[in-house]
């Protein structure tokens, strides 16, 4: 093997590999192995790279700058995104469908100081005085600046390393690899309709891609449409989110024909454990000792942007053990729980959950905060238990998940309260079957107020899955011995207000 394809190949395997040398060091391993499959055409590994090479080289005179990257949801957004990367450039993305407010937001956030888009997209005026602490503001080895939020609030842009990103790739990985093999089973081909400017959804890409996996993309999740493509293709391994399984069971999931699946994997929220049953039902037979189980494998991941994708996972045996499944931590990352002061907690004791290790975020750009001595407080609380093993028991009311997605409701709340009528306004989340919670605003508001004035408001300024679902008027909000809403007592609050309306 040549020099330089042999230092390549080491150092993909062992995590040093810049993103933007990826596609160069796989179509070394793998050739002309089907890499990707869109909606519109299919790559083998030699083609990307060579789509790679040729955008790379109009990027050289970005070299060194952060770059906001605005493209549909599509593959060709991972090209440009290697191929930035190959120029030495920091990549920003941001979602084709955001508001303009919420791009300006990760423009500023962020300090990019230049843009590509796909044709017909719209990017804001950028220029490299305009960046603060510089074109980049981050640690060296930066490879992406990813927002945790993109409001028009003051969204956070957590620095992430390649090597931090490649070992959030990790535990994809060995998942699919080697189940399924020859002609008369296939080959193995991992499923999702992801956003690729979500971690998980960058994670999913390249990690089948690492693997030698086929990875079957899909721009937008349809449920029947993903059925229907399951049937026809038979891929053995699909990754959502819990919405998107939801979806699924809604679409007549239970009366198609899913064998082919072998196995499940769960993202960006906690997946309820009977859900994931079901679908374990639906699945291939995993055989032990010859003996049919009748359940494909379920794996639920933990993980956030800081984490640069899945911090722990949980791996649902094909039978039930009657208790509850904990969530190991993947390579190189280290858990523990702490209490109010701060200080780690005995193991199996309640507290916040943080974590140190490779692939944590160097930082917010140009912010304090999310780091304490190098641990990532995450504000979600669990236990920790030795081997690196804990078990999820709450998430931080600062922060929502909705169907996956990230929502911050102090900056939702930001938005809102600039809405004509409004007096004080406080964003929760309550419980949603398929959402996993929904994001409702109680509402302190002058005489007369129309909620759906507010409803309106916030759809005009706001990414739907952010907005309120609802609008529900209180007499006052919660507030602790400074000022600040009591996200706890709000919650409490909004429930029995929702319980009345």
């Amino acid at each position: 093997m040549e020099g330089p394809r042999l230092r390549r190949r080491l150092k993909l395997w062992t995590g040093r590999l810049d993103l933007g040398a990826l596609p160069a060091a796989l179509a070394d391993r793998y050739g002309t192995r089907v890499a990707v499959e869109a909606d519109h055409r299919t790559w083998t590994y030699r083609e990307l790279a060579a789509e790679v090479d040729r955008a790379a080289r109009s990027y050289e005179a970005l070299s060194g700058q952060t770059v906001l990257l605005r493209w549909s949801n599509t593959p060709e957004l991972l090209v440009q995104w290697f191929a930035l990367s190959r120029a030495g450039a920091v990549v920003a993305p941001v979602k084709a469908r955001a508001l303009d407010d919420e791009v300006q937001a990760i423009a500023t956030a962020t300090g990019a100081t230049a843009g590509v888009a796909e044709p017909g997209l719209w990017l804001p005026e950028l220029s490299r005085a305009s960046a603060e602490n510089g074109p980049v503001g981050a640690a060296a080895g930066t490879a992406v600046l990813l927002c945790t939020s993109g409001t028009s609030g003051t969204p956070k842009a957590a620095a992430l390393s390649h090597g931090g990103l490649q070992a959030g790739f990790l535990p994809l990985l060995p998942l699919p690899l080697g189940w399924r093999r020859g002609p008369r089973g296939g080959r193995d081909a991992v499923l999702a309709a992801l956003p690729l400017c979500h971690v998980m959804g960058l994670a999913v890409a390249v990690g089948a891609l690492m693997a030698g996996v086929p990875w079957i993309h899909r721009s937008r999740f349809d449920a029947e449409a993903v059925l229907q493509l399951i049937e026809r293709r038979r891929p053995n391994a699909f990754v959502g989110v819990p919405t998107m399984y939801a979806d699924l069971e809604t679409a007549g999931a239970a009366h198609r024909d899913l064998s082919s699946i072998q196995l499940w994997v769960s993202s960006a929220d906690a997946m309820p454990t009977e859900r994931a049953r079901r679908f374990q039902a639906m699945g291939a037979a995993v055989t032990v000792a010859g003996r049919s189980l009748g359940r494909a494998v379920f794996v639920d991941t933990y993980g956030m942007v800081e984490l640069s994708g899945p911090g722990g996972v949980r791996v649902l045996p094909p039978v039930s053990v009657g208790l509850p499944v904990p969530y190991r931590t993947r390579p190189g990352l280290a858990v523990r729980a702490v209490g109010p002061d701060g200080r780690p907690l005995r193991f199996g004791a309640e507290g916040e959950l943080q974590f140190r290790g490779t692939g944590v975020m160097s930082g917010y750009r140009g912010r304090e905060g999310g780091l304490r001595d190098g641990w990532l407080c995450t504000g979600d609380h669990g236990r920790v238990f030795p081997g690196g093993l804990f078990l999820l028991s709450g998430r931080s009311r600062d922060r929502l998940k909705v169907g996956g997605f990230s929502v911050f409701p102090a900056e939702v709340e930001a938005v809102l309260d600039a809405c004509p009528g409004v007096r004080d306004v406080a964003v929760v989340g309550l419980p949603d079957a398929r959402l996993g919670e929904r994001p409702v605003a109680l509402v302190v508001a002058d005489e007369g107020f129309d909620p759906d004035v507010l409803l309106a408001w916030a759809e005009a300024r706001l990414a739907g899955y952010r907005g309120p679902h609802a609008v529900l008027r209180v007499d006052a909000l919660p507030r602790g011995p400074h000022g600040k809403i009591d996200r706890d007592r709000a919650t409490r609050l909004g429930r029995a207000a929702a319980s009345r309306a």
